[in-house]
């Protein structure tokens, strides 16, 4: 009677801490993926969010040139940390300016450039240069959470910066801001009025009888 022989072989098994340890690198995968996700949705809300200004400014402005200021008043954007009201003729009457206001997400805010505390109203005159109450400079950031423009960023606000002449500029965090003086148009008064006058008669040709 031949002889049986047995073979004993290993068996590969997993034990209980490499499953654990794969667990909990899943899970930190996935935290910072989440994590990534909702930083992502607060810097798309955040652009969202200074682009309506920029717009709310725009149409304030542009109601203001197109009525020229007239009946009832210069069109203006009045804003707060947490929203920012447009105020303008909508129904073109005499009795008032209309307000829309726009309310900022969870953790958006608005804060002056310059540091300024407190609200801030800006105005636009009927050539639709703009006026501010509560800031010298009309520059304003949308933050993530809350800055300073001591510690803005690309990464954690946008700049909603108006020039003198009006226009509305819409910049990352950290840019530095220009400063443009609104243009001033020199005509000839008095005196020197009379010269040009002179000068071009004196060129002016004289025809002969």
């Amino acid at each position: 009677m031949g002889s049986l022989s047995y073979t004993i072989r290993g068996q590969d098994g997993t034990t209980v801490v490499e499953v654990l340890v794969v667990v909990i690198i899943i899970a930190v995968i996935a935290a910072f993926a989440i994590m990534q996700k909702g930083s992502a949705n607060e810097q798309f809300q955040r652009q969202n969010v200074a682009h309506e200004l920029k717009v709310a400014f725009e149409r304030a402005r542009f109601d203001s040139v197109k009525r020229r200021a007239e009946g009832a008043g210069p069109a203006e954007v009045f804003i707060e940390t947490d929203r920012f009201t447009l105020r303008t003729d909508s129904d073109l009457s005499t009795d008032g300016l209309e307000s829309t206001v726009t309310a900022l997400p969870p953790n958006i805010s608005i804060a002056i450039f310059e540091g300024v505390t407190g609200d801030v109203t800006v105005a636009f005159d009927k050539r639709g240069e703009t006026t501010t109450t509560g800031a010298t400079t009309p520059a304003f950031l949308v933050c993530n959470g809350t800055c300073t423009a001591n510690d803005d960023s690309p990464a954690n606000s946008n700049i909603v910066l108006i020039t003198a002449t009006g226009t509305v500029n819409l910049l990352p965090g950290g840019a530095t801001l220009q400063t443009f003086n609104a243009p001033t148009v020199a005509a000839p008064i008095g005196d020197a009025a009379n010269i040009d006058l002179n000068s071009w008669a004196q060129l002016t040709p004289t025809p002969t009888p």
